[in-house]
């Protein structure tokens, strides 16, 4: 059949036979369709959403127990929890048996230092804005971290002044001269 034909042949077909026919089709209502894919995506997001959220943590924990010395390989044996509230109780200042434990990992039982590291001021001018922590801490040695969720490390200059040495990050830069940080001492109290 040519196509003259077969459109001939379709407008002579009653208009009422096409409304008989439009009639018995249910019409579909695309918005259901909609809300129930957005729904299932919501339904995806929340459980990866959590799984983010207990990474980060996570990796925060190992970043933090690492500053104290204990290698990230031998925490291999404890769960996601174990190390979290393990830095949790760390960082309350409390112990527990899972924290000396965990300690204990450290090389030579050195753990974290309980008080100051002694330096002196020529020791001091010696630093460079452009020093990373890991450079202060071998030119200066390892010391007391006070800080929480960032490093803050506490030296006693010439047995007379106390300087605190914050770190953002492992690859966080000094940022001042040790100048500077000599006219920033504060007395130790006594």
């Amino acid at each position: 059949m040519k196509r003259a034909e077969f459109c001939e042949i379709l407008g002579d077909i009653d208009e009422k036979y096409v409304q008989e026919a439009r009639a018995g089709r249910a019409v579909k209502k695309p918005g259901r369709f909609k809300w129930a894919i957005v729904a299932a995506c919501l339904l995806l997001a929340l459980p990866l959403t959590a799984f983010a959220v207990d990474a980060i943590q996570y990796n925060a924990a190992v970043d933090y127990l690492s500053s104290l010395g204990v290698p990230a390989q031998d925490l291999s044996s404890y769960s996601h929890q174990e190390i979290k509230e393990a830095v949790k109780t760390l960082d309350a200042g409390e112990s527990s048996a899972l924290t000396d434990e965990i300690l204990s990992l450290v090389p030579d039982n050195e753990g974290p230092a309980e008080t100051p590291t002694q330096v002196t001021s020529a020791q001091i001018r010696e630093l460079r804005p452009d020093m990373t922590r890991a450079e202060v801490l071998t030119l200066l040695g390892g010391t007391q971290d006070i800080g929480s969720g960032i490093y803050v490390y506490v030296y006693e200059v010439d047995g007379e002044y106390l300087l605190h040495i914050p770190f953002a990050s492992d690859d966080a830069q000094l940022g001042v001269t040790g100048e500077a940080l000599l006219e920033a001492l504060s007395p130790i109290e006594e």
